[in-house]
């Protein structure tokens, strides 16, 4: 996506790197009764004081033109499609629609063979595209993915190893192309709004 100069009157890299740190540390794994559980928590005007450096009445300017620009969703204070796309931006020449399917094609081989592993406990469950490639863009800056690990299958079983298997995972993922942009199950959950497919694994 391009980026305009200005977001909520602000630099709107400055703007960029506020959604980046925030969906990097989006939620917070919590426990109820024994089962592990996401609490999602939004962009308050005090997150973005302290993100910005901004004074309290100032955060609630930004934070009001943020909704009114269409970066936050005005009830969940969670980005939204934009603001999703705007923590993933990167400054970078794009390319062509058929290069990014091509990496694409390496990601669904990479959770076809991670998930052949014998001995594997955490798999990859699903993976869905999203962002410009999904909506037919003739030139993408980058390949947006919810990518979804069988971690929270796991339940009351579920170690701490088997977070650091995922964070593995996630790595492994990363280091096919710096043209991919994994979101988490979590970031799926606020983006339910958003245009996407399955492409991991197929459906027939």
């Amino acid at each position: 996506m391009d980026i305009p100069e200005k977001i909520a009157g602000l630099d709107a890299r400055k703007v960029r790197e506020l959604f980046k740190s925030f969906v990097e540390h989006d939620g917070e794994l919590d426990w109820k009764d024994g089962v592990p559980v996401f609490v999602i928590r939004g962009m308050t005007a005090n997150v973005i004081k302290k993100g910005l450096g901004l004074s309290p009445t100032e955060a609630d300017r930004v934070q009001t033109a943020l909704i009114s620009e269409g970066w936050l969703d005005p009830d969940k204070l969670t980005p939204t499609r934009e603001g999703m796309g705007l923590a993933q931006h990167i400054d970078r020449p794009k390319i062509s629609c058929a290069d990014a399917e091509v990496i694409l094609g390496k990601v669904i081989e990479w959770a076809d063979s991670t998930n052949g592993q014998t001995g594997a406990w955490v798999k990859v469950k699903a993976i869905h595209l999203y962002g410009s490639l999904a909506r037919g863009a003739d030139q993408v800056d980058d390949i947006d993915l919810f990518v979804e690990f069988t971690t929270m299958d796991l339940e009351m079983d579920l170690q701490p190893e088997d977070m650091e298997r995922e964070d593995e995972l996630s790595e492994e993922l990363s280091a096919i192309s710096d043209r991919i942009s994994p979101s988490s199950a979590i970031d799926r959950m606020m983006m339910s709004d958003v245009l996407m497919r399955q492409v991991f694994p197929p459906i027939d």
